[in-house]
């Protein structure tokens, strides 16, 4: 067709580009960038995708598929976001189809669904298998059915073999049924009819109400909740029926009269009545001068403040001047964890309600956080995790990111490998925002632009009420064990000060790297180990499970009781994790209450924040975790914290292993004595003299910064030059190092330095699959999209090749 419209959409598929579809005339006035669009793809599958363009020139000699319908009245993603997911793409290197499904709650990511009905016009004197008349029978009792329904009435091969006899035979028909996950979380509200809303019309429907008092009642108890000068606002129904005693009969009564409306508003929480109080002390109000004086032509600012510095106050200070301004604010944290307990700091501190929005958060609960922002030009406040930084916010003017250092800001597990921290940094530009980073422990990057003057700096050197930092102590483990001081995993010296802060009612945070019981399993007689058979690792024990677990790929075991290879029954566990620790701790102090902070008691929904209250109102004394106890949470009644094992911290082939190790160890240190008194840090270690706990015993980040700013310039690594990582996977471990070799050969034409590889990584196979990395270092003052460029056209090359095609190329820009 000659007039015919065509858009561009984003379907939520691990695919780099966009794809266009044809819009009949009819649906023309329907399609709007931002909205849901159903499309077909492939064979029978069809997806909501993104509208991206209009009115585009579609590919010559392409064959175009019609859209099918537009799903949404009004856009549900905005221009915005829509920049923001581009930028994303450019520069990791990422497909659109990757950043919508990281972007978008699940709930809004419709699925096709497979159904099959009876065909009305089939013959029944057909002969049919016994198979075939089960489908047929439960067909006829219903509508349709879902082929997933109809396996489990038999053997899966049998029933599929049925369904797809039948489709031949006419005797049955396959739709696709579009299904959404869920609906947005609502509140039923009470709206008085727009016929009664002039003073006239009002009074005369109070004269006919005069024979039925509860429904009088119940109308002037509604306007009696109307601010001044308004009768139609909505009234939660529940504010009527529970909070004023009006039964549910005369509002029901009411609405049949067409007096009363019922209708369903999303779900969320507004500014409390009282704004929050709270002062700060001179050395905050200068920090906060500091912040607010580089605003004036520096679009970001970094607060390094000490651990317990109140950094928490100069945050709510900015966002309640934030509020103010009529803006919304991002408070991004590192972890769910720290959520729990933000959320209610904040919320006092500044006297609203926040929306929180993360990953354990329901689809249902997400759903209706995105729709409440969608066209919001409010002043929300908004805490989350990484994902938040998607949220479609309209009228941002503020981005705090809490702990800016830390890694698991960094999407590592899948693409795209963006870095909230960084991806903020360009989000705030781009609308006009400001971004605060906050940290007692800055990245060694975001440190270097604070000193060069790409970032405003303050500094809060002194803990708040000046409370003394914590007193670190070295405990060396090779004289315990030579002098056989040992008890399981403790030194006598951390048992000594566990001992004096129970007794004086102190409680104590134990910080072991691993969880699970043990990290692996051997037998004395053979030298057997329990390895995945997926990934080139060891399996850990989990007692709890009873069983033997990979970390990587879910592959268990059944805890063995005799070597699987020479039948012996001498098989021991070594090593030590936090449910190790926890089992000791039970028997060296049988009367302390003891809680376990890891990835096993932490899964459901509200085990974060059950675990996080008991010890903040002291119903734990002792608490053993992984890295989740180090990252800023704030308890006031910790009067000790052991570190088991401080060298497995920088034993690893990383340039930030040195850097992450002093940021870890001081943080957790930082959990120690944060009101009222001193606290004490034990750190159990075989490397006295490391220069990483050096750093940290005199609580010198400066001196740690110099020590790795003259070795990554020798080194040419960040900030002196971007990195790139390329890693290639596939289940033959040849295929997956030619790939890589013909890789490197192709980008060794365009970048003649800074190729590092290919090499096998630390762990060469996970989940089935070998691995192969490739480094690529860029000066920082190349044209990235220049890099970007050549480097798609050896990636190109790579998946074109016809050995190569089954390879997977991974991309992963600054992986660090």
């Amino acid at each position: 067709m000659s007039d015919a419209f065509y858009i561009q959409v984003i379907l939520p598929l691990a695919l780099r580009g966009a794809f266009t579809y044809r819009v009949h005339n009819e649906q023309v006035e329907e399609v709007a960038i931002g909205k849901r669009v159903v499309v077909p793809f492939g064979k029978r599958r069809y997806y909501a995708a993104i509208i991206y363009k209009l009115n585009v020139q579609p590919p010559r000699g392409a064959s175009i598929k019609d859209i099918s319908y537009v799903l949404d009245d009004v856009p549900v993603v905005t221009d915005i976001q829509l920049r923001f997911w581009e930028w994303i793409g450019f520069y990791y290197m990422s497909g659109m189809g990757a950043i919508m499904n990281a972007a978008l709650p699940n709930a809004m990511k419709i699925s096709s669904q497979t159904t099959v009905s009876l065909n009305p016009e089939f013959e029944e004197y057909e002969e049919f298998t016994d198979d075939e008349r089960m489908v047929i029978a439960q067909l006829q009792s219903r509508d349709s059915m879902g082929v997933n329904q109809l396996e489990g009435l038999g053997t899966k091969r049998a029933i599929q073999r049925a369904v797809n006899q039948l489709l031949k035979k006419g005797v049955i028909l396959i739709t696709e049924e579009l299904k959404a996950e869920v609906k947005p979380q609502t509140i039923e509200h009470i709206v008085l009819a727009r016929d009664f809303a002039s003073d006239e019309t009002l009074a005369g429907l109070l004269e006919d109400l005069g024979n039925a008092p509860k429904q009088f009642e119940c109308v002037m108890r509604y306007l009696g909740l109307q601010e001044s000068g308004s009768m139609t606002l909505p009234i939660k129904k529940k504010q009527l029926t529970e909070g004023l005693g009006v039964s549910t009969s005369s509002i029901t009564a009411l609405i049949k009269k067409n007096v009363f409306e019922s209708i369903q508003l999303l779900r969320y929480e507004g500014l409390n009545d009282d704004p929050g109080s709270f002062h700060l002390n001179d050395i905050q109000r200068a920090g906060l001068q500091k912040i607010k004086d580089s605003f004036q032509n520096k679009s970001v600012a970094l607060l390094h403040g000490v651990t317990g510095s109140g950094k928490t106050l100069v945050y709510a200070q900015l966002i309640k001047e934030n509020i103010e301004a009529g803006k919304q604010t991002l408070f991004l944290v590192p972890e769910i964890a720290l959520t729990t307990q933000l959320v209610q700091r904040v919320k006092k501190l500044i006297g609203a309600e926040i929306l929180v929005y993360h990953s354990r958060f329901s689809n249902k609960e997400r759903l209706t956080t995105w729709l409440r922002l969608v066209d919001s030009l409010g002043s929300e406040v908004v805490i989350g995790a990484r994902s938040s930084l998607f949220l479609p916010l309209n009228n941002l003017g503020l981005v705090i990111v809490d702990e800016e250092h830390e890694g698991s800001y960094k999407q590592h597990e899948v693409d795209p490998h963006y870095n909230a921290r960084d991806a903020a940094i360009w989000l705030a530009k781009e609308v006009g925002a400001k971004v605060l980073l906050g940290s007692a422990t800055p990245s060694v990057e975001t440190y270097f632009n604070a000193k060069r003057g790409k970032f405003g700096f303050a500094e809060i050197q002194k803990r708040f009420d000046d409370i003394q930092m914590p007193l670190i102590r070295l405990v060396d483990m090779t004289k315990s064990k030579k002098a056989d001081m040992m008890k399981a995993s403790f030194s006598a010296e951390l048992i000594e000060a566990m001992k004096a802060n129970l007794a004086r009612r102190k409680q104590i945070i134990l910080f072991q790297n691993r969880r699970g019981f043990a990290p692996f399993m051997i037998c004395e007689a053979c030298g057997w180990s329990a390895e995945c058979t997926n990934c080139d690792v060891n399996l850990t024990y989990h007692k709890f499970f009873e069983k033997m677990l990979c970390h990587y790929c879910g592959y268990s075991l059944k805890l063995p009781r005799h070597c699987p290879n020479c039948s012996s029954a001498k098989l021991s566990v070594r090593g030590f994790g936090t449910e190790k620790l926890e089992d000791e701790l039970e028997i060296l102090f049988p009367n302390a209450r003891i809680a376990r902070m890891d990835l096993d008691t932490t899964r459901k929904k509200n085990a974060f924040q059950n675990i996080i209250t008991a010890f903040d109102e002291q119903l734990v004394d002792i608490l053993v975790g992984t890295q989740m106890v180090t990252k800023g949470l704030d308890f006031h009644n910790v009067g000790l914290v052991g570190v088991m094992n401080a060298d497995g911290l920088w034993n690893r082939p990383d340039f930030r292993a040195f850097e992450r190790s002093y940021q870890l160890l001081t943080q957790v240190a930082g959990r120690a004595g944060r009101k009222n008194a001193r606290g004490e840090v034990l750190i159990q270690t075989f490397k006295m003299d490391h220069q990483v706990l050096q750093f940290v015993i005199n609580n010198s980040y400066l001196a740690m910064y110099e020590h790795q700013m003259a070795e990554r310039q020798q080194f040419a690594y960040p900030p002196f030059a971007r990195m790139i990582r390329f890693q290639f996977a596939h289940p033959d471990a040849k295929m997956t190092r030619d790939a890589a070799e013909f890789f490197a050969g192709e980008v060794r034409n365009y970048f003649k330095s800074g190729v590092l590889g290919p090499e096998e990584p630390s762990i060469p196979r996970i989940r089935g699959k070998y691995l192969r990395h490739l480094f690529l270092k860029i000066d920082p003052l190349s044209s990235m999209k220049e890099v970007r460029k050549l480097l798609w056209m050896c990636v190109d090359k790579a998946e074109g090749h016809p050995d190569h095609r089954k390879v997977r190329i991974q991309i992963d820009v600054d992986p660090y």
